[in-house]
């Protein structure tokens, strides 16, 4: 099966199509369909649901956690606040009010938020309408972009995404410190591609076809990154989709805890969709995160006094990425 049979099920989800006339619960699981339209690491989508007339809850599911690359599990809740992000943004579309509550039986449980939702309540309508419309839409661009500067008004639209809940956006076009940046991308790479255990775990999920190649391609590329050092040509190309950017962006955080990585998440996700709807693409480029020592050194880099590295991506315009990667069906990841 290719990645594009794959993918066209869960990605063509249709607002019109909402059971206005159903229950509650069949209401509420239609808003998880764009819950898992979400970005996470390597595509492993970590998560699960559960749905109750008045709540969704949802949870990790660590069977999908990069234990190799994602050792501390950051990226596995940010990839959590992204589809927290996506379900809250179609709960307003479809006129809920909700309350989100946070690690609700603390950080060993897990247990990462539950929704809940008020059927014909005062939806908040906090969330342009159009990031609904963009979910769908979104991709994750890894295409050169062009170096053409973000408009002042772009860079105005994407900033007012942070609400100041306790995580913070950085974007900068600085060159001094793209260089810099880019000299940890290259480093990053080498180390990572010199562990075994880290080939071996990337290895595994391009096996699975995580990023929607085709099933023989992508046992090829796991017997290569497997076996083979990669490390050398993937940095010569991860230094030039850097160097293309015209802005990098850091999101940090206050306090470096589950629920700050969860709502890090969020607020990349209301970036993504935001860049979505002005034709911004966005690529995230978390390894320089991965390696304690580097992400050190870019915590050096966002302005005195600020808080915690939770992501890093960057932003231009680009050409359009292809087919979305795979989703897996909604009967896999609820409950």
């Amino acid at each position: 099966m290719d990645g594009k049979t794959m993918s066209s099920g869960p990605w063509n989800v249709d607002a019109d199509a909402f059971p206005s006339q159903g229950d509650e619960a069949d209401k509420l699981a239609f808003l998880v369909r764009y819950a898992v339209l979400a970005p996470s690491s390597h595509n492993t989508q970590p998560w699960r649901f559960t749905v109750g007339e008045r709540e969704i809850r949802i949870y990790v599911d660590r069977s999908r956690w990069l234990k190799v690359a994602d050792s501390d599990q950051r990226e596995l809740y940010v990839s959590l606040g992204c589809a927290l992000e996506n379900l809250l943004v179609a709960a307003d579309h479809f006129g809920y009010g909700f309350a989100t509550t946070y690690l609700p039986e603390g950080e060993a449980s897990d247990l990462a938020a539950v929704v809940e939702l008020r059927p014909n309540g005062e939806a908040c309508r906090c969330r342009p309408e159009e990031l609904f419309d963009a979910i769908p839409e979104r991709r994750t661009n890894h295409n050169v972009f062009d170096a053409q500067p973000l408009p002042q008004e772009v860079w105005k639209r994407l900033q007012a995404c942070d609400d100041g809940d306790e995580v913070s956006l950085r974007l900068t076009d600085d060159p001094a410190i793209k260089r810099e940046v880019d000299q940890m991308i290259v480093e990053a790479d080498a180390i990572q591609f010199a562990d075994p255990a880290w080939r071996e775990e990337l290895g595994t999920w391009l096996g699975r076809g995580v990023f929607g190649t085709p099933w023989l391609m992508s046992k090829v590329s796991q017997l290569a990154v497997t076996y083979l050092n990669l490390g050398s040509g993937t940095a010569k190309k991860d230094s030039e989709l850097l160097m293309s950017a015209p802005v990098l962006a850091v999101i940090d955080s206050a306090e470096d805890d589950r629920e700050s990585q969860i709502k890090a998440g969020q607020l990349f996700q209301r970036v993504a969709l935001t860049a979505a709807t002005l034709g911004v693409r966005v690529h995230p480029m978390s390894q320089i995160l991965e390696i304690p020592e580097l992400k050190a050194r870019v915590a050096e880099l966002i302005p005195a006094g600020s808080g915690t590295p939770q992501h890093t991506f960057r932003l231009g315009f680009g050409e359009p990425e292809g087919e979305p990667t795979p989703r897996r069906p909604l009967g896999e990841v609820m409950e």
